[in-house]
């Protein structure tokens, strides 16, 4: 009975935890599904944590009435009339030695709690097995995969990653035997995509590398893992499975909210999508892996992509934090509940009732000197007591230990300024340049290595890494590099760091770099022009609509726009007229719209142009709104260890 109490107790407890995420999802609807995946994935945490809770925290709740669970008193029961006469109260019995007159219990077969623990442990096995294969099938294709180093696929992954703030880009590679882009690896994210995205444009590779870079930056791998497990241990639940299911799906939901954010169509991200899952046949992905999309799950988000009433900027750090408490506190609270134990009840004496009152008083005074049978608990002295290993003397000091682990933690700042100084491989320096980017300390020897570093690939890292520090040392050495050196590398990833240091804009500097010769360099110098709030438009920014890059001539209207100086009206009209580019046609439609000059021959050339979005630009217009306004283009880094 004690035993299918506790199962039934636990029962409960797996069942209300589901259920209460289940109301705090629906309460959140409208909100971001990153809020709903906190949610789902606290649920998970919470219910690994409810044996352990409940075991070594219990809160005692009473099921039972007191007087029934008490045991308090001793009945005696009198015999009927015509019984035998006896001298004396039967003597009570101790535990373990029973009658004679009884048979020894016969040997009991295999019960029914054992059965259904060993049945339990042989489902959970055979669970942890199949995520055990489905590892060691992702590690066959990643090892049979081959490495992508071409640009095609590297620019658009460092672009994807830098959007997404990824301080390293995962590795990216290229296996035959699967059908379906994922992202695995716990402790090394790799990126694997099917040998068919060979013939996929940019714009869809750029899509499905940000969609699985969002996986890798939210750490979506190791809350699938949590569910896994989660799911293995309580395979008999629906509602567990149900979580788990809830977890993937609001996952992709906060992944596809951030590609849109970074500036995708909500449409065309949903055709890229779509013709991909209908172009897989029956063969899965592994079990441990994220998969780009599911065709069980995938109508719903389809719609949630086509909703433009669907909230997608993420919480706050403090608004997760506190959903995180709070379910956190329901679930150790339901976790921590447990019945109270009954008390086993006191042994009946029996006396005779044809006895005399001497004999009677007797007897009544002898089971009262019994003494009380109770549960054993420790007494308040025992239970004080301190034991020799818990003492001051021999208990380890948080306060001085810490530290000493945390200093021993942190990288050694001396020993990666002797590599970045004096070791012969230009590839060891420029991992210790990106491994100083974040120490101030560092700055003197970055600077240094700027200057006379052999390798421009050590100097390009040097650059990158002194982005985050704004000082006048910091900025004149940009700018030197900027204008002189001998890499289109270094002098790229200059103008780029150069933008971040927006208290200190070397605006003329900058300008002098949009007659660079590489078409990378007068990109990221227009985009550093931009984050420098410039009121006028420089001459050369005007000259750039008509430069052979269709990349420079986009971040050239992107700029003007922002300006917003009506000066450059004609340049860009003219510009509009004879440009071919679907981008810059978009960025140059917009400026032009932004500085007032949406006239109707603007519009009817949009309208008349061979790009859907531009006409779909020109139809709102049309009718009084804003056109779509894509993010401003944001120059890839390439600084990467």
């Amino acid at each position: 009975m004690a035993d299918s109490l506790t199962f039934l107790v636990w029962l409960g407890k797996l069942t209300a935890l589901p259920i209460i995420a289940m109301g705090v999802a629906v309460g959140l609807r409208r909100a971001p599904a990153s809020a709903r995946y906190v949610v789902w994935f606290a649920t998970l945490v919470a219910l690994l944590l409810v044996p352990p809770v409940s075991i070594w925290s219990p809160l005692p709740v009473r099921v039972l009435p007191s007087d029934a669970s008490s045991g308090r008193g001793i009945t005696l029961q009198r015999l009927e009339t015509g019984s035998p006469k006896r001298d004396a109260v039967e003597p009570i019995r101790e535990a373990g030695n029973p009658s004679p007159s009884h048979p020894p219990p016969a040997k009991q077969a295999t019960s029914v709690p054992t059965i259904l623990l060993l049945t339990w442990i042989g489902i959970v096995t055979i669970v942890l097995a199949w995520i055990a294969i489905g590892a060691t099938a992702v590690r066959r294709i990643v090892a049979g995969a081959r490495m992508l180093n071409e640009s095609s696929w590297l620019d658009p992954l460092y672009e994807a990653a830098d959007r997404l703030g990824l301080e390293a880009a995962p590795r990216l590679m290229m296996a035959s035997n699967i059908e379906m882009p994922f992202a695995c690896g716990l402790l090394r994210p790799t990126i694997v995509v099917p040998a068919s995205a060979e013939q996929w444009n940019e714009d869809r590779r750029r899509v499905v590398l940000l969609h699985e870079l969002a996986h890798i930056r939210r750490r979506d791998l190791v809350g699938h893992t949590i569910g896994r497990i989660v799911c293995a241990f309580y395979w008999f639940h629906p509602l567990v499975w149900s979580a788990a299911r809830q977890l993937r799906a609001e996952s992709e939901r906060a992944c596809d909210d951030l590609v849109l954010d970074c500036g995708a169509r909500a449409s065309d991200y949903a055709d890229h999508l779509l013709d991909i899952v209908t172009r897989v046949g029956n063969r899965g992905a592994p079990a441990t892996v994220l998969p780009l999309a599911n065709k069980r799950e995938f109508e719903g988000r389809l719609l949630a992509i086509l909703d433009p009433g669907v909230r997608r900027a993420a919480p706050r750090r403090g608004q997760t934090l506190m959903v995180a408490l709070g379910l956190g506190a329901v679930a150790f609270s339901i976790a921590a509940v447990a019945p109270a134990r009954r008390q086993p009840p006191v042994r009946q004496a029996v006396a005779p009732q044809n006895q005399s009152r001497d004999t009677t008083n007797a007897a009544t005074t002898s089971v009262a000197k019994l003494p009380k049978m109770s549960v054993s608990k420790p007494t308040t002295t025992e239970a004080a007591a301190p034991t020799a290993s818990s003492s001051p003397a021999t208990m380890p000091s948080n306060e001085t230990e810490a530290p000493q682990h945390r200093q021993s933690a942190e990288p050694d700042t001396a020993l990666l300024a002797n590599l970045l100084r004096n070791d012969n491989s230009a590839e060891v320096r420029r991992a210790a340049a990106w491994a100083l980017r974040d120490r101030r300390e560092g700055v003197p020897l970055l600077l240094e290595r700027l200057r006379v570093d052999a390798s421009d690939r050590v100097r390009e890292m040097s650059a990158w890494a002194l982005a985050d520090f704004m000082s006048d040392n910091v900025a004149s050495s940009l700018t030197n590099s900027l204008l002189k050196d001998s890499s289109p590398y270094v002098r790229g990833t200059a103008a780029w760091a150069l933008g971040h240091l927006q208290d200190a804009p070397q605006t003329a500097a900058l300008e002098a770099a949009l007659a660079d010769a590489d078409w990378q360099v007068r990109q990221k110098a227009l985009w550093a022009l931009a984050e420098s709030h410039l009121e006028t438009a420089p001459a050369r920014v005007i000259e750039l609509l008509r430069d052979d890059a269709s990349e420079v001539r986009t971040m050239a209207a992107w700029l003007l726009a922002g300006i917003s100086d009506k000066s450059s009206l004609s340049e860009l009209r003219v510009a509009f007229d004879v440009e071919r580019d679907n981008e810059a046609q978009k960025a140059e439609f917009i400026a032009l719209v932004v500085l007032g000059g949406g006239s109707k021959e603007v519009v009817d050339r949009a309208l008349a142009s061979e790009n859907a979005s531009l006409r779909a630009m020109a139809v709102r217009l049309m009718a009084g709104q804003a056109p779509y306004n894509p993010p401003r283009p944001w120059p890839d880094s390439r600084a990467r260890p």
